[in-house]
């Protein structure tokens, strides 16, 4: 056997790369004491310093300039990702250096020399994939592993995101560019044209930021960007605004010119998700249409529904962390913000799983899930930090500080009391036999 023979499909944050030449470097950390008038040093050795794995890649064919956008996107993100080496297998690298070379004598192709730096975290978090599963069964031991690994939630999730929009992306482009090989399809160019636009147009307004003319099929990429932008331009960061779903609109932007099919799916998902509930699967095909025009209009939903989840995620997972160190929401609040962003993410998920193929879906569906799953186990932590909520009647007519000193000895959890029951209308003065929400100590 030798590694000819084993060789692996080599990618790097999901992206094929054609490897022509690899070649491995790492160095150890020496510490070296000598003695004056004595031959030799004493060395100690202090570990080995991060792998280096120097890189010539080639890229060429038809398509050269498409792979090349995918990987330079690829390598445009921050952060750690996944290289696959095609002898050593999963390593988590970061990019150091980048070099592209064009050739006149190499037309449709192009030679990429690139350094990934081996990334090896001080503590291992995560070394696990968590499934999207209901934690309220999680027993005590499995929930204290939830405390030691989510106290790095916002790393998690930002690394999460930005795997889901790489892979959104590329999908978007692979099936935009296959609409336009189809015989006959410059007869519906246009119709293309002005869907994505107005999509595009409709998610800008959202965040009242006017993008800019373009042609969107001749700059394939510029269309997530554009939606990603400004769907994060116009979700909310306080917990106010978000439970006020200011940032999930009730229909698709531009769904006006979106196909009937796509603009009714859109929609339904956007509903549920302002109501926190699962979405409808029945109302998706099984696969992407056949028509182009069509294909794309459910293309453009994807985009939006996956880009809102991936926002909302980032945005309340910063909520539910403030929440652990001061807390300014009562658990059904909280709640609902957890239901917020399952409801985006099950409706990405079955777009994903309808549509796409499970080789394009399934990278995105995982890191969905466990998004999803990070944010609902660390919600539960905040909320089990606080004692049981029980409902308590008042005995006779009084305020709540008096409440507060009556059921706590302590006034000043009058506040905690009004946090815990919004709809109370007038806390100064509340009537013998009240029901409210308080905790039991």
């Amino acid at each position: 056997m030798s590694w000819a023979e084993n060789l692996l499909d080599a990618s790097f944050r999901g992206v094929p790369i054609q490897v022509v030449e690899e070649n491995l470097q790492w160095q150890r950390a020496l510490a070296e004491h000598g003695t004056p008038f004595k031959n030799g040093d004493s060395v100690r050795d202090l570990g080995r310093g991060a792998r280096r794995f120097p890189m010539q890649l080639v890229l060429f064919g038809v398509n050269y300039e498409i792979e090349l956008q995918n990987l330079l996107s690829a390598l445009e993100i921050i952060g750690p990702g996944e290289l696959i080496h095609p002898i050593y297998g999963s390593v988590s690298v970061v990019p150091h250096n980048l070099d592209v070379k064009h050739h006149a004598e190499g037309p449709d192709s192009a030679a990429v020399s690139l350094v990934f730096v081996e990334d090896t975290p001080d503590l291992p978090f995560f070394a696990r994939q968590f499934e999207f599963v209901d934690v309220g069964v999680t027993d005590v031991e499995d929930e204290y592993t939830w405390q030691d690994g989510v106290f790095d939630l916002f790393g998690r999730i930002d690394s999460l995101v930005s795997e889901i929009q790489s892979w959104i992306g590329g999908g978007w482009v692979g099936l935009i560019e296959k609409a336009l090989g189809l015989p006959g399809i410059f007869l519906r160019v246009q119709q293309l044209r002005s869907q994505i636009l107005g999509v595009v147009s409709g998610v800008a307004s959202m965040a009242k930021h006017p993008s800019a003319a373009y042609d969107p099929l001749t700059d394939l990429f510029r269309t997530p960007t554009q939606i990603r932008s400004a769907i994060q331009g116009s979700t909310p960061e306080k917990p106010t605004a978000l439970l006020s779903m200011s940032g999930v609109p009730a229909t698709v932007p531009g769904s006006a010119s979106l196909t009937t099919d796509a603009a009714r799916a859109g929609n339904a998902f956007l509903i549920s998700a302002r109501q926190g509930v699962a979405p409808n699967a029945d109302l998706l095909p099984d696969g992407m249409p056949e028509d182009p025009v069509a294909a794309s209009g459910f293309a453009l939903v994807v985009l939006v529904i996956t880009e809102l989840a991936a926002a909302h995620a980032q945005a309340v997972a910063i909520v539910i962390e403030d929440e652990g160190q001061k807390p300014t929401l009562s658990p059904l609040e909280l709640e609902s913000l957890v239901n917020l962003v399952r409801s985006l993410v099950q409706s990405a998920i079955l777009l994903q799983r309808r549509l796409y193929d499970v080789e394009t879906s399934r990278p995105i569906i995982e890191a969905l899930r466990n998004t999803a799953a990070l944010i609902q186990a660390r919600a539960r932590q905040v909320i089990l930090q606080s004692p049981p909520m029980v409902e308590r009647r008042v005995e006779t007519p009084a305020s709540l500080r008096l409440l507060a000193h009556r059921w706590y000895g302590d006034h000043s959890r009058a506040l905690e009391l009004i946090r815990l029951n919004p709809d109370l209308k007038t806390p100064h003065n509340i009537p013998a036999g009240k029901v409210l929400r308080a905790y039991a100590e």
